[in-house]
C-alpha cells in the first residue's frame, strides 16, 4: 500500500523555471579560496508518473563559455530514497548517482565518484526550501568523509509569471 508520506513528492517543489545565483570554487580539493560567480537558469519537469524529474541548468560560465548542464532525478518506492544523476556539456558523461531523502525541508544525498583519478565521496544537500526558492550545496571528500569541502553552492528563486 502506497503511503502518502513515502516521498516521491519530495522534488515536486522544483517544478518550473528558475534563476540561480551560482558560487563555485575554481579548483576542487587543492585549497582554493577562489570563488567563480556566475547567474543560471533552470527548468524542471516531472517524468515516469511523478517517480522521477528532469532539469535543465543553463549558465554562460566564469570563461565565457556555456555550461549546460541536466540531472535525473529518480524515486525508488521500494527505498523512500531518491538517486540524483548529473550530466554537463562540459564533461560529457553521466556521473554515479547520490542518494538520499529530504525531510523536513533538508535533504542531504551521497555517493561516490572519481575527481582526477582520486577516489572522492559526493555530497548534494538541499535546504531552505519554500514554495519559491532553495539553496543546494555539493560538497567532496578526498578522506573517506572525515573532511568535506563544499565547493559548489545555489541559491535558488523560482521565476512566476
Amino acid at each position: 500500500m502506497e503511503r502518502e508520506d513515502e516521498g516521491r513528492h519530495d522534488f515536486d517543489f522544483l517544478h518550473g523555471s528558475w534563476r540561480i545565483h551560482n558560487r563555485r570554487l575554481a579548483r576542487r580539493l587543492e585549497g582554493c579560496i577562489d570563488w567563480e560567480e556566475f547567474t543560471a537558469t533552470y527548468e524542471c519537469y516531472p517524468v515516469l508518473g511523478g517517480l522521477g524529474n528532469v532539469d535543465h541548468f543553463h549558465a554562460v560560465f566564469t570563461d565565457g563559455k556555456p555550461l549546460e548542464g541536466m540531472s535525473i532525478r529518480l524515486f525508488d518506492p521500494a527505498t523512500g530514497r531518491w538517486s540524483i544523476f548529473w550530466a554537463d556539456n562540459r564533461r560529457s558523461r553521466l556521473d554515479p548517482p547520490v542518494v538520499g531523502r529530504l525531510e523536513h525541508g533538508r535533504g542531504e544525498f551521497v555517493g561516490d565518484d572519481v575527481l582526477d583519478g582520486t577516489p572522492i565521496h559526493v555530497s548534494f544537500r538541499w535546504s531552505d526550501i519554500t514554495p519559491t526558492s532553495a539553496r543546494w550545496e555539493q560538497a567532496f571528500s578526498a578522506d573517506g568523509g572525515t573532511t568535506w569541502e563544499t565547493n559548489w553552492v545555489m541559491e535558488m528563486t523560482k521565476i512566476t509569471t
